[in-house]
């Protein structure tokens, strides 16, 4: 009997292949992803680019998402399979095989499969690899940086991860079998459910559950917060699509019924009717493809977003080509800094141009009213500032500006719109407030997200002492009672050459931490501190991150598109096994075979484009999230994230159109040859 196996496995798999060439092929795919992914993390993680870190910890992120999913995935195509191969084994049963012998053709059956499908997965793997380096170089903007590798490592991972998926489906199925009647495999794929009753309790726990997680996506107004409650915000609204698919479709089709003028017509009766009786599976598949859906545009979208946006980040975090900032430093130290970079730069045989220079206070504060106060404190509903203090000739000289002040004035720049009192109390003192545009600053203030930011020019001897802000009543805390200032030089380079500046910027900042121990700083304040970027590396920072997040967006991108073509595959494919004996009987009392069709297309249709405008619903309603989440990462330009999530609608709902005409081709199909 043993000798049968292969032979009954080999046959089983060809004799339904409608089915199993589907699987196989996506089972490859997914090991061939995996594969690719883990290999392109070894190549990575071997390289010495600058971003490299971040870009491979984005791809091994990627392969953990890939285990995951296909995991989830094999198992729920499993379950199609089995449906249809039901009504095959308890015949093999009720012709004699034993239970016993059934499960070895079934184990028989998946260690084929799960060779077959590692063999290809891992041969087409290693085969485009390469392909897909060079793609992820491209993205990087750095061709040449990534060793090509075939690693066994990768190879003996994925054979051990996949030999387990597929080994679990197996003894899934086995049990499967063994628990059932053999009348009840026989005709395990016709038996149909009972038409649904309305479950009005479902419907409002699954409104409730939509309508918590659109709530949290549109409220939330703290980025920080965004991230930490979107993962929360993804499981209310997938519970809520579910159950809402499953309630919400069945009202739909009863209130069809019951309208006699729609009914009561060819195309529209077997459509309703079948759909109706079962609506259990139904559901479940329309909602499973609307969040996988849902999964695509979202993934695709924001990474392709933060990729695309790379420019504008940049120019928010670095203003100028090479940019310094020094506290805790006297200006003659300052000054040193600036004629030094000016003699590195001629060396170099450039020159420094549209120079930014100003001296600032920068210090974190809490505002209460129209009040700041200069302390510590994380309760809840706390409002927090950041602001930055100019002296009124200091911002004169750098803004070329000629504002006059007496020591009872203030200046305040408001980018966000968040203050609005004519007033202003710090320093334990109130100030009368005239607004004014700080355009030479503002960039800076976007990266403190969910923080309100002010530009503030003061004129009041009793505050700046030595170069100092003192503090002359209550705020500051006892321990620090004044604020060091910060120098800033930002310039750019003539010429821009980037190999220029990153050689100027070297020197420059080795000049700098050879210098800093000699230098006069402030006594009893924080110390010697420093910032210096340069936009070469920042630039090469961002892409490495970037990239490697959009070059994983796409990889999840293909798999749910992958998971998305597949299940409505096979929900077409086991929905026409289930209709052909109803249309047979229906063409034999007169229906012809183009009514046949147009009821066909009335059934794909009714409930088919449901998904797609569910999908498009949530993504609506987690736009102001996906923004919040965005600016964490310097993201800020609202038209170019419009026009990513636009775009990718478009595309994708372009390649939804043409799976719902291949799918329903294929549904007709089906019907037709059975009968």
């Amino acid at each position: 009997m043993f000798k049968l196996y292969p032979k009954l496995a080999v046959h089983n798999l060809k004799s339904s292949y409608r089915v199993t060439v589907p699987y196989l092929l996506s089972g490859s795919g997914i090991i061939m992803m995996y594969y690719m992914l883990f290999a392109l993390t070894m190549g990575t993680a071997g390289s010495n680019f600058y971003g490299v870190t971040s870009s491979a910890l984005a791809l091994e992120l990627g392969t953990y998402v890939i285990a995951i999913f296909g995991a989830i995935f094999l198992f729920y195509t499993n379950s199609f399979l089995m449906k249809r191969r039901k009504k095959e084994l308890g015949l093999y049963n009720i012709l004699g095989m034993e239970k016993r012998h059934i499960a070895g053709v079934l184990l028989t059956e998946t260690v084929l499969t799960a060779a077959v499908c590692l063999l290809l997965g891992l041969g087409f793997g290693i085969i485009f690899s390469k392909i897909f380096f060079l793609i992820l170089e491209n993205l990087l903007g750095m061709p040449g940086v990534i060793p090509f590798l075939i690693p066994l490592s990768g190879i003996r991972n994925t054979v051990i991860l996949f030999a387990c998926i597929f080994l679990a489906t197996a003894l899934y199925n086995i049990l499967q079998v063994r628990l059932s009647k053999p009348i009840e495999l026989l005709h395990g794929g016709e038996i149909g459910e009972k038409e649904p009753r309305a479950h009005w309790l479902l419907a409002i726990i699954g409104a409730v559950l939509l309508g918590a997680g659109y709530y949290l996506a549109l409220t939330i107004e703290d980025p920080v917060a965004a991230l930490a409650m979107f993962f929360v915000a993804v499981i209310l609204v997938i519970l809520g699509t579910y159950l809402l698919f499953m309630v919400g479709i069945t009202a739909m089709l009863k209130l069809l019924k019951k309208n006699k003028g729609f009914y009561y017509k060819t195309r529209h009766f077997t459509t309703v009717s079948g759909m109706l009786y079962r609506m259990k599976q139904n559901a479940a598949g329309l909602a499973s493809i609307c969040i996988l859906f849902t999964c695509l545009l979202v993934t695709v979208s924001t990474t392709f977003s933060l990729y695309t946006g790379i420019d504008d980040m940049i120019g928010t975090r670095c203003a100028r080509d090479i940019n310094l900032g020094f506290t805790g430093v006297k200006e003659e130290e300052f000054d040193s800094v600036k004629a030094r970079a000016q003699e590195i730069s001629a060396a170099h045989g450039v020159q420094t141009e549209d120079v930014l220079e100003y001296r600032a206070w920068n210090m974190g504060a809490i505002r209460q009213g129209d009040g700041f106060e200069f302390r510590n404190e994380t309760s809840q509903g706390t409002i927090y500032a950041y602001i930055t203090v100019f002296d009124l000739d200091d911002y004169n000289a750098f803004a070329g500006t000629n504002y006059t002040l007496d020591s009872g004035r203030v200046l305040l720049s408001d980018p966000d719109g968040t203050f609005d009192s004519e007033t202003i109390g710090l320093f334990g003192k109130t100030y009368q407030v005239e607004e004014i545009e700080m355009p030479h600053v503002n960039s800076e203030y976007a990266a403190y997200i969910g923080i309100e930011k002010y530009g503030l020019v003061i004129s009041d001897p009793e505050l700046i002492v030595d170069g100092r802000i003192r503090n002359p009543g209550e705020g500051i805390s006892s321990d620090k009672p004044w604020v060091d200032p910060e120098y800033t030089f930002d310039f750019d380079l003539s010429g821009h050459d980037p190999e220029t500046i990153e050689a100027v910027y070297d020197e420059l900042l080795e000049w700098v931490m050879d210098e800093k121990d000699n230098w006069q700083c402030y006594i009893n304040g924080d110390g010697f501190s420093s910032s210096f970027n340069n936009r070469i590396q920042e630039r090469e920072d961002a892409t490495g991150l970037f990239g490697g997040l959009f070059f994983l967006g796409l990889f999840m991108g293909a798999m749910f598109l992958m998971g998305t073509v597949l299940i409505i595959y096979y929900k077409q494919v086991s929905e026409g096994y289930e209709d052909a004996k109803r249309f047979d009987i229906m063409q034999k009392v007169g229906m012809s075979h183009q009514e046949v069709k147009r009821s066909i297309h009335s059934q794909v249709l009714m409930v088919f484009f449901l998904p797609l405008l569910m999908a498009i619903v949530h993504l609506c309603f987690a736009f102001p999230m996906l923004q919040k989440i965005l600016m964490l990462m310097m993201m800020t330009n609202l038209d170019l994230i419009l026009l990513s999530m636009a775009g990718c609608v478009l595309v994708f709902s372009v390649f939804y159109l043409v799976i719902y005409l291949l799918t329903a081709r294929t549904y007709y199909k089906i019907v037709e040859s059975a009968n």
